[in-house]
């Protein structure tokens, strides 16, 4: 429970005296001097001093005020509880108060007064400032001000908050101004003889509701008596009856159906009326108004609808009991289904516009559809008549070599082809042989060996055939002999034939191409001569570009001799070693594989190429490349449809529910399903007309009650098995059956919109749980659809089987609207130990508690 408290004084203003000059609190305060090189050399004084009073305020800051009640511009504020403002200094009704504290009561500077606009009010006038009438000022006397501001500690923090103690009157306009309750001289502000003119720190409007609030007409809330309201109206309450006359030549027979709306009352033990075939005559007769009549000459007559129609494949028959044969023959069913196939005309714009919103991107998609098509078309032309294939019976012989011949038309295509490592075909497959490279693998290599030119005239018969080449080129040839072995025959000279090796890499830097040629000159097992080893150095002296020069290697490689040989180049030679990097290993490929896969990737005559997943992707929704048509789901329910048009069928007899009655209902699946084949039966038609592509037997209403979650109240109509019947769960989105709902003929949500409302299941007994009890899920219950029927009937849905009714409490809990005070004494006791005259009693007797009504059992 929240904690009043009657003022709140800062430190400085408790010292002050009673003393008032020109409304100015007068004081002293002992102050004590030290000086600062002498801690025992202290000195005493008393300073006086003022407070700022009443007449010193010119305005508040705009942060001043933190909470106004009623809010300002209110239209239907509640004429039982009482006008206030709330700030955020807590000592700020009474900072600047010319008196003291008499006992525990502290008159506030600022009061609050409310009244309505008039001379013997409240009138507002030009300058800021209002005048206030007698009846204001006589409502509001001052004597009694001590009363009206408060401290409120909470556990959220503490509020300061000045009351009005006005009894507002129902469906009236008043202005709230606040106001100084002291002169500049700090005498009272008004004395009730004569108008009075103040400044005004802060004023808004608003006006008052009905009379009552949320707590008046939620006592007011009751079960209601079925069998007085059958009484009364003459009719069975949740029931309408359709009758049906046939057209016999005699004696014209009408026939009396049951039947329910889109809510209706819980089934009983027994079978209910409307769940009730219809005479088989009737069905029978109703069935064949539908049939297709033509006249002599041929011209179709214009027959009842045949509502299941756009969803069924036509040569079905339906079963007896499904329902096919009830939207065809019973005249209650057709009745839901007209009222549907009724909202696609009247709606049809708003649908037409909606699926306009769904096709929005549809032009772009057909677009790209319609160019991966053509292109897809001219690949496989292409493929058929430019790719190799084998023969229809060739041998295994044959397919490889059909393969291979495929491998050399596309590896071209090899450097844009990813792997599963995301890196290209061709970096893959190529270095390993040495000749099966990226140059083999090129356009530039098919161009080459294209037949005809002379470079192939005498080559070997079938040489010159990109797949004989790829063959030749993933062979490893045999090891050679290592052209840089220097020919010392003896073992004895391997030292120096590793030294030398070493001084020519040395001196051929990072050109191992160079090298190899140069000590190719020594192979063969033949000594060479100091003259040549010197030669040969010579020739790989780096020149000023930092490379030996050309024609001195050439000279060298041509003869082995040059004019001018030193041998001293011997010692100029660096001390670094060039290592000759190892021969990387050779390794074949399985051609045949790499065929089959590169073929298989972008072969476009195979079901589904590559790339129309590829393209698909860019297009969510869309599965194939055939036509472009869509599948809209439109967010149209259809309750607010029947419930302004045709509320009858909402809830028949809903207008006999008196004042103040809770009922407890159930949804009618069947009634909904019956209605929305009536409503997709229009607007498919519809929107073909309007050159929408929808998909062939597409329901696009799925809605009928509009759930938080967006949940659909129907499955795809196509998709619904010809043997189940209305009302079933096969119809039903994810199988949902009838579900509880509360009706409430009541001004209350109309007032309080946000009203909570949920269920919350029996302990036992019917005893009400504790009234600080939190209610929390899984236990309660929230609704999942909401609804109105006319101004004054709201329902709620829950997702629970309507027996649940029968156990759980429906619990209703006042909106939140921050704190508030009644005018009168609210249920709470009186504050112990403490006066009525003291504020935190007048604050705590008067508080508002939040309200909460349980209502039950319903069933």
């Amino acid at each position: 429970m929240a904690t009043f408290y009657a003022r709140y004084e800062k430190a400085l203003r408790t010292t002050a005296s009673a003393t008032v000059v020109d409304g100015r609190l007068q004081g002293a305060m002992p102050v004590l001097l030290a000086d600062l090189d002498d801690e025992l050399d202290t000195r005493s004084a008393s300073v006086a001093f003022e407070l700022l009073g009443p007449g010193d305020i010119e305005r508040l800051g705009v942060a001043a005020i933190s909470r106004r009640f009623p809010t300002p511009g209110a239209n239907d504020a509640e004429e039982t509880k009482l006008a206030l403002v709330e700030f955020h200094a807590l000592d700020l009704p009474w900072r600047y108060t010319p008196q003291t504290p008499s006992g525990a009561v502290l008159r506030p500077w600022i009061v609050l007064v409310v009244g309505r606009r008039g001379p013997d009010e409240i009138t507002v006038r030009p300058d800021g400032k209002v005048t206030l009438g007698p009846l204001t000022q006589a409502s509001h006397p001052l004597g009694q001000s001590g009363l009206w501001a408060h401290v409120h500690e909470v556990g959220t923090g503490t509020i300061a908050r000045l009351v009005s103690p006005v009894d507002l009157a129902s469906g009236t306009e008043y202005v709230a101004c606040l106001v100084p309750a002291f002169d500049r001289a700090g005498g009272d502000a008004w004395h009730g003889a004569g108008q009075v003119t103040v400044d005004c720190y802060d004023r808004w409007s608003f006006a008052t509701g009905p009379q009552g609030d949320f707590a008046d007409l939620a006592a007011r809330l009751h079960k209601a008596d079925l069998a007085t309201i059958e009484a009364a109206g003459g009719r069975p309450f949740g029931r309408a009856e359709v009758r049906y006359r046939r057209r016999l030549p005699a004696n014209p027979e009408e026939h009396v159906l049951q039947a329910a709306g889109a809510l209706r009352l819980p089934p009983g033990p027994g079978p209910a009326p409307v769940d009730a075939s219809p005479p088989a005559e009737v069905t029978s007769e109703v069935t064949a108004l539908q049939e297709r009549i033509l006249t002599p000459d041929g011209r179709p007559v214009l027959s009842s609808p045949r509502y299941p129609e756009p969803f069924v494949d036509p040569d079905t028959p339906p079963p007896p009991d499904g329902w096919m044969s009830q939207l065809s023959g019973d005249p209650r069913v057709r009745g839901a289904a007209g009222i549907g196939a009724w909202a696609g005309i009247e709606w049809q714009d708003r649908i037409s516009d909606a699926a306009a919103a769904k096709a929005g991107d549809l032009a772009i998609a057909r677009d790209r559809i319609g160019h991966l098509a053509l292109g897809l078309e001219a690949s496989r032309s292409l493929w058929r008549r430019r790719v190799p294939s084998a023969p229809v019976g060739a041998g295994p012989d044959e397919e490889r070599a059909a393969g291979l011949a495929r491998l050399a038309v596309l590896s071209p295509c090899l450097g844009r082809l990813p792997t599963d490592t995301h890196e290209p075909v061709l970096d893959r497959v190529t270095g390993h042989t040495p000749w099966l490279n990226r140059a083999v693998l090129s356009s530039a290599a098919r161009r080459a060996l294209r037949p005809g030119p002379a470079r192939l005239a005498l080559a070997e018969p079938g040489a010159g055939r990109p797949s004989a080449v790829l063959e030749a080129a993933n062979t490893c040839p045999p090891d050679p002999d290592d052209p840089t072995v220097i020919g010392w025959p003896d073992a004895a000279d391997e030292e120096v034939q590793r030294a030398l090796e070493d001084a020519v890499w040395a001196a051929a830097g990072d050109d191992t191409d160079l090298a190899e040629q140069v000590l190719a000159r020594f192979a063969g097992g033949r000594r060479p001569s100091a003259a040549e080893v010197a030669a040969a150095l010579a020739a790989l002296v780096p020149g000023r570009d930092g490379r030996p020069d050309p024609e001195v290697v050439q000279q060298f490689l041509e003869t082995g001799e040059f004019p001018t040989v030193d041998t001293d180049v011997l010692h100029s030679l660096p001390n670094s070693i060039a290592e000759r990097a190892p021969a990387a290993p050779c390794r074949t490929i399985d051609l045949g594989g790499l065929a089959l896969a590169v073929s298989g990737a972008v072969d476009p005559t195979v079901d589904r190429p590559i790339v129309v997943d590829r393209v698909l992707a860019t297009l969510p929704g869309f599965t194939h490349i055939g036509p472009v048509e869509i599948e809209p789901e439109l967010d149209l329910p259809l309750w607010s449809f029947v419930s302004e048009r045709s509320p009858d069928w909402m809830l028949p007899g809903a207008g006999d529910l008196p004042e103040h009655a809770v009922v407890g209902l159930s949804t009618n699946p069947g009634f909904v399903q019956a209605l929305l084949a009536g409503a997709n039966h229009q607007t498919t038609s519809e929107l073909r007309w309007r050159n929408v592509p929808l998909v062939s037997r597409w329901s696009p209403l799925r809605k009928f009650w509009q759930r938080a979650g967006g949940e659909m109240d129907i499955a795809p109509i196509r998709s619904w098995p010809a043997a189940a019947a209305l009302g079933t769960a096969p119809l039903a989105d994810e199988g949902r059956g009838e579900e509880a709902v509360v009706a409430f003929r009541t001004p209350l949500f109309r007032r309080y919109p946000a009203t909570v409302v949920y269920l919350f299941p029996d302990a036992g007994g019917w005893d009400p749980p504790a009234a600080g009890m939190a209610m929390l899920p899984p236990q309660r219950i929230d609704p999942t659809f909401v609804g109105t029927i006319g101004e004054d009937i709201t329902f709620f849905g829950f997702p629970v089987p309507p027996t649940s009714l029968r156990d759980h409490w429906v619990v209703l809990e006042e909106p939140p609207a921050g704190y508030r005070f009644y005018h009168r004494d609210a249920v709470p006791p009186p504050w112990p130990g403490l006066p009525e005259e003291h504020s935190a009693a007048f604050a705590y007797n008067r508080f508002a508690l939040p309200v909460r009504v349980l209502i039950g059992p319903l069933l």
